[in-house]
């Protein structure tokens, strides 16, 4: 039997694989296929959702797959679902979508293409819908993950008993689409659809691609990795430090410290002004003032975009402490943005989805990325990812990287300028699969790939170079 909340013990597939069948039975149709409509969520982030309805929408079809996971497959512009339909073999169809976040609901085709490079324009596209997005996230879990969520000192009484109560509200095992589940599914779409010609992976997408790159390889497939996240079994704290020093040498740009006659008193103010503002020299270790917490989180939000930010974040860190009401309004939101929470601090049911996913691709959660004095930003990190260090974790749930001959073709997209998934991420990768092609490309934020690269990513998809 699955064993029950908060009592440890092995997870039990084929009990997971039946609660996920029954209860998506029930829930699609109330949230995922009517959440191809616009989603509402009330003041405590309980999901309202329009009436249920049939997959009807003539840009879409569903398949809920054996596994109890449901998929999307979003047809080209113009095409039905029946015209979309493809024989068997055809190698220029179906491909695999993982958008990474984990926080993507379904959406409806329009929506959904918005997303995708247009070497990807005329083919239909399938996505795993996050299960998560089907399954109510209960109110007391996201009370419990709000609770270390937000910021500020832990009181001993949460200390002790939060671990507990995090394992006894929140069934992680019902929120994420684990490897065994992922390899499942996808052999499951197979024989819905025909074969699947190759996948492509955004950020935290290229880990789960992992569990069907082995099947890519024996059909000869291929897979297209897209600024990818770093590789599962990474240390916590590498990927957390990582992450941090690439927001901040994103941040040096936007205040053109290179371009300085004194850059490196700009990198120095700027990291003495990011310490002002992330440590109020009485907090330590992975705690955080909740203010200081909030413009960390801020920073990291407004940082996934920095070509299109620069000019708020320009204002704020040279205004510092003087933000003005216009900044701490920025600040605020962006913070609410990132931690994925209402304006009453409570977490969204993202939020838990993200930590069922994350938290088991990694190891060593706990360990943090530095104090909130010598590494406001890492500390932040590590202060968001707490409910990571005590999460169980079973053999099926684990991201594995497979050895280098069960790869397929595999081409490496990679963003010098990437503050999310900086470029050690790819390097990584590519340190694991020395056969892997590399495209770079440059842009000041988390992004797929330019449409600049779009030929050559195309060409070398069907073939026809290298």
């Amino acid at each position: 039997m699955r064993r029950k909340r908060g009592m440890p013990g092995t997870r039990n597939p084929g009990r997971a694989k039946a609660v996920r069948w029954f209860a998506g039975v029930a829930a699609l149709a109330a949230v995922v296929l009517a959440g191809l409509h616009a989603h509402r969520a009330d003041e405590r982030g309980q999901s309202t959702a329009p009436k249920p309805q049939p997959c009807a929408d003539e840009t879409v079809r569903c398949h809920l797959l054996p596994t109890g996971v449901w998929a999307v497959i979003y047809t080209p512009p113009g095409e039905d679902g029946a015209q979309a339909t493809r024989t068997p073999g055809e190698r220029d169809g179906l491909v695999l979508w993982d958008p990474g976040r984990p926080g993507l609901r379904p959406l409806d085709a329009v929506a959904a293409r918005s997303l995708l490079p247009s070497w990807l324009g005329h083919r239909a596209v399938a996505t795993f819908v996050e299960p998560w997005a089907v399954h109510g996230v209960g109110a007391e879990c996201l009370e419990t993950v709000t609770d270390v969520s937000k910021g500020g000192e832990l009181s001993e009484w949460q200390t002790k008993n939060w671990p507990d109560d995090f394992q006894n509200s929140c069934d992680m095992d019902l929120y994420r689409l684990d490897r065994a589940e992922y390899r499942e599914s996808f052999k499951e779409l197979v024989e819905k659809e025909g074969e699947i010609s190759g996948v492509y992976a955004q950020s935290f997408g290229a880990v789960r691609a992992t569990a069907v790159m082995p099947e890519l390889e024996r059909t000869g497939g291929w897979a297209v990795m897209d600024a990818p996240a770093p590789p599962p079994g990474t240390s916590a704290t590498t990927l957390m430090t990582e992450r941090s020093l690439a927001v901040e040498a994103g941040l040096q740009d936007v205040m053109e410290c290179d371009e300085s006659d004194a850059a490196s008193d700009c990198r120095q103010k700027l990291h003495r002004t990011l310490r002002d503002m992330g440590y109020d020299g009485t907090q330590t270790g992975l705690a955080g003032g909740v203010e200081e917490y909030e413009r960390m989180t801020a920073l990291f939000s407004l940082s996934r975009d920095l070509g299109k930010n620069a000019e708020p974040l320009r204002e704020i860190l040279t205004d510092w402490p003087d933000i003005g009401k216009a900044g701490k309004g920025i600040v605020e939101s962006s913070s609410r943005s990132y931690t994925r929470r209402h304006r009453d601090g409570q977490v969204l049911p993202e939020f838990v989805g993200y930590l069922a996913n994350v938290c088991t691709a990694y190891r060593g959660w706990g360990t943090g990325a530095g104090s909130p004095e010598r590494n406001p930003l890492g500390s932040a990190l590590s202060r968001m990812h707490r409910p990571c260090s005590v999460m169980p974790a079973g053999a099926d749930s684990t991201w594995t990287m497979p050895e280098a001959k069960e790869a397929p073709r595999l081409l490496l997209l990679v963003n010098s300028l990437d503050p999310v998934t900086p470029p050690y991420a790819a390097e990584a990768w590519a340190g694991e699969y020395p056969d892997a092609e590399r495209l770079a490309y440059r842009c000041p934020g988390h992004t797929k790939a330019p449409e600049k690269l779009d030929g050559e990513v195309s060409a070398w998809v069907t073939g026809s170079v290298g």
